[in-house]
């Protein structure tokens, strides 16, 4: 399977991430510089000072911390043939995988623990990772939400793109922490460990309709224009 991932994207993100922790640590130094001077503009630097850093800790958490998420996906999913292709950073959603099932939205999380969906809800027990939370460490929130959306956008892409075309998009939910321990049966979006995601492609898809091989080329020719657009 091939792998593509748009690099420009990475790289203006760590600058993100950089500058965001630069302000970040900036504006809290002065914060507590002038607070004998006034309490007021301290208070609003520190302000200033806690939002640049959970902006610089959130791009890189996301986008610089290795294991990234395209990483780990593309390693789980490296042994699958030459149907399947993977977009990162590409389209209006992060993750894609194009294959004769047409497309796969993919909606990443990093948690670790336990993680259930329990009558309607999402639950993490998160422990003092809900402080984490503050400085910008990504919560689990509504996953199977960000799959609905997600979902939707590369339809409009499709529809945008190619017009007329009736190509299929779905999405899962894919933990990537080795350590996550799920209980989602009941879960309104396929969820699953980042080692179950190989096996969900070529099985859990099966009975839903394919693409002719002539479309499967199509959707491979406009998914390639996007790559090579996006490198410049």
């Amino acid at each position: 399977m091939q792998s593509f991932v748009n690099q420009p994207f990475l790289k203006k993100r760590a600058t993100y991430a950089k500058w965001g922790s630069y302000v970040g640590i900036g504006a809290l130094l002065i914060g507590l510089a002038v607070t004998q001077r006034s309490i007021l503009i301290s208070y609003a630097f520190l302000l200033v000072g806690l939002m640049g850093a959970s902006l610089g800790s959130y791009m890189a958490n996301r986008y610089v911390h290795e294991p990234r998420a395209d990483q780990v996906l593309a390693n789980v999913l490296d042994g699958l043939d030459k149907r399947y292709a993977m977009y990162h950073y590409y389209l209006p959603s992060n993750h894609v995988v194009a294959s004769h099932y047409g497309l796969t939205v993919l909606i990443p999380r990093n948690q670790g623990g336990d993680v259930s969906y329990v009558k309607g809800r999402w639950q993490h027990k998160e422990g003092m990772r809900k402080l984490l939370q503050l400085i910008g460490e990504p919560a689990l929130g509504k996953p199977d939400q960000d799959v609905a959306a997600e979902v939707g956008w590369v339809q409009e892409w499709v529809t945008a793109n190619m017009p007329g075309q009736e190509i299929p998009v779905n999405g899962a939910i894919v933990f990537t922490n080795e350590k996550v321990n799920l209980h989602v049966n009941d879960a309104p979006a396929p969820a699953m460990t980042a080692a179950d995601l190989a096996h969900f492609l070529k099985q859990g898809l099966k009975g839903q309709p394919t693409l002719s091989t002539a479309m499967q080329g199509e959707l491979r020719r406009k998914l390639d224009e996007t790559f090579e657009t996006g490198q410049e």
